[in-house]
């Protein structure tokens, strides 16, 4: 599978490949959000970043917009409607997944990331149960019975977030030149790094 996104648009192609360096064809799927077509201003749901992972032992698709919509398909039911979280009204960019704890962290345009439970979110759905088997659902992870938290404390733009092996923890890089470990259950900074300058804007674990 191959994901295709071009500059401001508002949808995401996807495209079976026999290899990897098979030529691209006519995309097998065109997925947006179910608001981008009912919205007067589709303009509003250009999407930001794409990001391809394991949530909760299904594979997924997420999508982060420009007026802060978070789009969650699974790559084994993409004609399903997506899970939408509606997040604030603010350009949305970076991502970040944790399967097990079941944990999705977005960062935003206004100085803030945001952590969502997926795994308490999900309790009265089936998105990521199987009809014909039901999946094995964690009982709690390190947010409990929270949906969400925020994590504030940069002073610019965050481009880049990454959960460390456990989910414990999060590394944030931003335009104001330092990158922030945080402790999620705590929901504070646990150790900073200022960097030299804007030349490293991207962290993982």
């Amino acid at each position: 599978m191959r994901i295709n996104r071009r500059p401001k648009d508002n949808f995401v192609h996807v495209y079976y490949l026999n290899d990897m360096s098979a030529p691209f064809k006519t995309p097998v799927k065109t997925l947006i959000s179910p608001h981008a077509l009912q919205d007067l201003i589709p303009d509003a749901y250009v999407i930001n970043a794409i990001k391809l992972g394991v949530l909760l032992d299904k594979e997924v698709l997420m999508t982060v917009a420009d007026n802060g919509h978070v789009c969650i398909w699974r790559t084994d039911a993409l004609d399903k409607p997506p899970f939408v979280l509606s997040h604030d009204v603010v350009s949305t960019w970076g991502i970040a997944l944790h399967g097990s704890q079941g944990l999705v962290a977005v960062s935003t345009n206004d100085k803030k990331i945001t952590v969502f439970n997926i795994l308490k979110l999900t309790e009265s759905t089936l998105l990521f149960e199987n009809k014909k088997r039901t999946v094995k659902r964690a009982a709690g992870n390190i947010l409990g019975g929270l949906e969400k938290c925020d994590l504030i404390g940069h002073e610019h733009n965050i481009p880049n977030i990454d959960f460390n092996e456990t989910g414990e923890y999060l590394v944030s890089c931003s335009i104001d030149k330092t990158c922030r470990v945080w402790d999620i259950a705590h929901q504070k900074v646990v150790t900073t790094r200022r960097l030299p300058s804007r030349t490293q804007e991207s962290q993982s674990w």
